[in-house]
């Protein structure tokens, strides 16, 4: 079994002078709070790390574990109560200064904070560790600012409070669980540590003399591994939407320059912004562009892209229309950037009027995307009493074995109709046109 060589008085003396809420600690609760919001209005990190190396909040922290670890009781209530009055004052003192402090938006250093994930979680793990090892081994040694820094503590407090002064409770919410998912992490992970070096509760019988007010059972060492994982379940959560919406951007922005790059070749995506309102997606973009983009080209490129999201889409698009121009040529002039649009090349865009004509017409324009895909016939029934359309279509065609383009057909149709639609793809092998059938007798 792992073991760490420590002075056990010599680390008691530290923690405990690092845990109690006096006059000291409270000035330095204080100053650090006012720097870290100030740091964090003004969008300023290296203000915001230097709240971080004087907030005393990881004394108090790395007592209680040392409290659990070694089942001492009065030093566990007494480091609890400092980290709590010094988070109430923390919150209470930023949302104070952002109500006096002229501001606009929300920084980048305040966002930053609001949507913590398991990779924090895992910081704050390994942090801990190193700090509770660092005091283990050199009690008065130099590794706890760089553990301060690492595992952010005053910055997520601050947060809450400017949350709290704007009435944001989304900001509010996300910042404090970052708050609680450092301290439950470091306090975890300080217990293994303080472990590791032998403290147990002969320590504590040793240290207060008092065996009542020692806790000899092994159970309250799994009270903070029981907060760590009830923990990391909203964590976990933040990080699989983050992934996701950073996936669903990516197939975006794809989906797009393949669009834009195949109605005009010298065209470029600019930006991109995307949200996920009432089932479908909405899209937002700027491209630059030497053709004029009709509402054809757009209901093209939202054909693509339901395909590869499965969800309905809407794109609105700002167009910058530019002239390629070299030395030599003009590759494309502004007149002909801007020719007058008689009213037969208007393209207009047309909804279609009955049930029939709209599931025709987003199955075709599905499988418009795929090559070698034919619709060869189509069935619908509408079921009044579940208001749901179900459709059979028969296609030739190779078929598709994921079942995006019947989830694609599903969504869109929902979307156009109002209604629950159910879909089944019936797929046949290509049709051979007479002409290059080979000569073999028919099969009757």
């Amino acid at each position: 079994m792992i073991s760490i060589e420590t002075d056990h008085s010599a680390v008691y003396k530290s923690v405990l002078g690092d845990a109690k809420p006096d006059i000291h600690y409270y000035t330095l609760i204080v100053l650090s709070c006012a720097v870290a919001t100030y740091g964090l209005i003004s969008g300023s990190a290296a203000v915001v790390i230097g709240a971080m190396l004087i907030a005393p909040l990881m004394g108090p922290i790395l007592g209680g574990a040392l409290a659990i670890a070694a089942g001492n009781r009065p030093l566990l209530r007494q480091a609890v109560k400092a980290e709590a009055m010094g988070a109430v004052v923390a919150i209470g003192l930023s949302a104070f200064l952002a109500l006096i402090v002229p501001r606009s938006d929300l920084t980048v250093e305040i966002i930053a904070r609001t949507t913590p994930t398991i990779l924090d979680l895992v910081i704050a793990l390994a942090s801990g560790a190193a700090g509770t090892y660092a005091i283990c081994t050199k009690p008065q040694g130099a590794a706890l600012p760089g553990v301060a820094i690492a595992t952010a503590l005053m910055p997520p407090l601050c947060v809450v409070g400017i949350g709290l002064a704007d009435q944001n409770f989304a900001v509010m919410s996300g910042a404090l669980l970052l708050f609680l998912a450092n301290t439950i992490a470091i306090n975890v992970s300080a217990i293994v540590t303080f472990q590791l070096a032998g403290f147990s509760s002969s320590d504590c019988v040793l240290d207060i003399n008092d065996p009542a007010a020692c806790d000899t059972s092994r159970r309250r060492l799994w009270y903070p591994v029981a907060l760590l994982v009830l923990i990391s379940v909203p964590l976990a959560y933040i990080m699989y939407q983050t992934y996701s919406a950073a996936s669903t951007e990516k197939i975006i922005r794809t989906a797009m320059v393949e669009s834009i790059q195949s109605i005009a070749p010298q065209s470029s995506l600019m930006s991109s912004a995307h949200r996920y309102q009432d089932g479908a997606h909405i899209v937002e973009a700027a491209f630059r562009t030497t053709k004029i983009i009709t509402s054809e080209n757009i209901r093209q490129m939202e054909n693509l892209l339901e395909l590869r999201l499965g969800k309905p889409v809407r794109l609105t698009a700002d167009i910058v229309l530019v002239q390629k121009v070299d030395d030599k040529s003009s590759v494309d002039s502004f007149g002909q950037l801007l020719p007058k649009v008689t009213e037969k090349q208007i393209v207009e865009v047309v909804k279609a009027a009955t049930p029939e004509e709209i599931i025709q017409k987003t199955i075709l324009e599905k499988i418009s995307l795929l090559e070698q895909t034919i619709l060869e016939d189509f069935t619908f029934e509408y079921r009044q009493g579940s208001a749901t359309y179900t459709v059979n279509a028969k296609l030739s065609g190779p078929p598709l074995a994921d079942g995006l383009l019947a989830q694609s057909i599903q969504t869109v149709l929902e979307d156009r109709l109002k209604r629950r639609v159910a879909v089944r793809l019936e797929y046949h092998p290509p049709l051979v046109p007479a002409a290059a059938a080979p000569s073999v007798p028919a099969v009757r």
